[in-house]
Parts: structure tokens; C-alpha cells; sequence
């Protein structure tokens, strides 16, 4: 059975805070991104102790990080710094238990090949194959797998049973004409180990955040199809949407998402995803 979570930046950079939401809506996980207005390239050992043992309080299990690795340019320089913040990262999710690492496939250049990419990734495999950890590459609007179709090529390319694709059918409405579900889903129905959720819809002013269900992602049609697989993983709200009226969440943020920047009005706009989408998820069973 799959099991509901949130990443918690998206409700408070207070790690307690995010866990009393998931309390409150009998969430049966977590993802970290940052808390205390650090990322995870910012943690240390000490903060790693202290958000497992919040999370052992309430009995709610981090099962994934969600890190920048790879969300940078192409360059020798890049790849050995990030290559050194995947050995300290996955050091820490061993001790907060996660079995996943979100990452990505550099920023967009038509001068990256996909053979550049998983030699880049040979390294970090290693670790996570001997730790049974899974890399779980994401497709995003500023990456070289914008869409479905590119991150399971990519993974199909790779082909290793720790290195999977994360589903987040709310970025195809950000980057491209791909139908997020039935359309994308087909590309990755396969090789997904991981799936965010957000609602966008796209106006003459640009793509804007929505709430879950209300926009242009056909979440019931996704769902009912999650239950007829039997999908067993972590679905993820990654809110991403603000109440009218309130401070929205400008581009770079969105691009780049940590601390206040990116929590800022989440809890409100969380709750209301939150409710939206565990009402889905309560139609699609039936």
C-alpha cells in the first residue's frame, strides 16, 4: 500500500512544526529538504541527530532526502564537489534511516550527453548499491530530463536497480507540452521508485502554483491507476501553491527550494493541499 507524506520545508523550516502536520494528518512519512534554514548541503552530523530523534518522537520515518545533487553546469569542478556532498549525504541518511536521495541530471546544455551523465553518477552509485540506497533522478524544467519521457531514458540507459526515476507529474506543467498522466506515466510506469505532488496550471502570464486537484494534472486518473498497479512507495506533497493574497513563491526559489523562502505561508496553503489530497486519494479506492 502506498504511503502519504510531505517534504517538510514545504510546511515550516521548524522540523517539529512540519512533523505536528503530519501528525495532524496521519501521514505515514516524511521528506527532507531543509529545516532550520539549512539545506542538505548545510547539515551537519549533529543536525542529523537531532531531526532523526524529532522523527522517532512522533514515530514518523524520514524515508527520503531530497538534495541539489547535480542541479549544477556540467564541470569537472561541479562533479567532484557534489560527488563529495552525495558521500556526506548518504552518510546521514543512513542514520535518519531514508532509503532514497532525489537528485538530478545537471542544468540544461546541449553540450551533455547521457553517457556524460551516468559516468558522472558512477561514483555515487557505488556508495548506494553497497549501502541499499536508491538514487531517484527527477525530471525539472532547468535540467537536462525536463519531462517523463527523458529521466526514463535516462534510467533505462543506466540500468541499475538503485538508480530509479521520481515521478513528479506537477513539473510537466512547468516545462513542457507532455500530458503528466496518462501521457508521462506511460514513459515511467516502469522505473519509478518515488512520486512528488504538486497542481500547476498555465496562464498568458506563466505557469502558476495550484492547489492540488484544481489544476491541470489529472490527479484522480493518477491515483486510480497507482491503486491498480499496486504501487507500494511514497507519494510526496511538494505543495508548491500559495493562497491568494498571501506572498507567492518567486522563480528562484522554486528553481533552488530552501529555508524560509520556501516556507514562508506553506503551512496554510499545505493544509488545504494536504485535505484535497488525501480526498483523492480516498475516491481512487473505490
Amino acid at each position: 500500500m502506498m504511503r502519504l507524506g510531505v517534504i517538510t520545508d514545504e510546511v515550516s523550516q521548524d522540523f517539529r512544526e512540519a512533523l505536528e502536520f503530519a501528525k495532524k494528518f496521519e501521514l505515514d512519512c516524511v521528506e527532507l529538504r531543509s529545516a532550520w534554514e539549512k539545506g542538505p548541503f548545510d547539515y551537519i552530523c549533529e543536525d542529523i541527530i537531532k531531526l532523526k530523534a524529532i522523527s522517532d518522537e512522533y514515530g514518523i520515518p524520514i524515508t527520503a532526502v531530497s538534495s541539489p545533487i547535480f542541479k549544477c553546469d556540467y564541470n569537472a569542478e561541479n562533479i567532484m564537489s557534489h560527488q563529495e556532498h552525495f558521500k556526506r549525504l548518504l552518510e546521514y541518511v543512513c542514520i535518519l534511516g531514508a532509503n532514497k536521495i532525489r537528485c538530478f541530471d545537471f542544468i540544461k546544455s546541449d553540450n551533455v550527453t547521457r553517457d556524460m551523465i551516468i559516468e558522472a553518477y558512477q561514483i555515487p552509485y557505488e556508495l548506494c548499491e553497497k549501502a541499499g540506497v536508491t538514487i531517484a533522478i527527477e525530471s525539472e524544467p532547468t535540467t537536462n530530463s525536463s519531462c517523463c519521457r527523458d529521466i526514463a531514458e535516462l534510467v533505462r540507459a543506466f540500468n541499475k536497480p538503485y538508480f530509479k526515476a521520481l515521478y513528479d507529474p506537477g513539473n510537466n506543467i512547468y516545462c513542457t507540452e507532455e500530458i503528466p498522466y496518462p501521457d508521462g506515466f506511460e514513459f515511467i510506469k516502469d522505473v519509478f521508485c518515488h512520486v512528488h505532488i504538486k497542481d500547476a496550471v498555465r496562464t498568458p502570464g506563466g505557469t502558476i502554483g495550484e492547489c492540488v486537484g484544481k489544476g491541470s494534472v489529472n490527479y484522480d486518473g493518477l491515483f486510480k491507476r497507482l491503486h491498480t498497479i499496486g504501487y507500494d512507495g511514497d507519494v510526496m506533497l511538494e505543495t508548491h501553491y500559495r493562497i491568494p493574497g498571501t506572498v507567492k513563491i518567486d522563480d528562484a526559489t522554486l528553481a533552488n527550494p530552501k529555508g524560509s523562502a520556501i516556507s514562508e505561508n506553506g503551512y496554510e496553503a499545505s493544509c488545504i493541499c494536504m485535505e484535497q489530497l488525501k480526498e483523492i486519494v480516498k475516491r481512487s479506492m473505490y
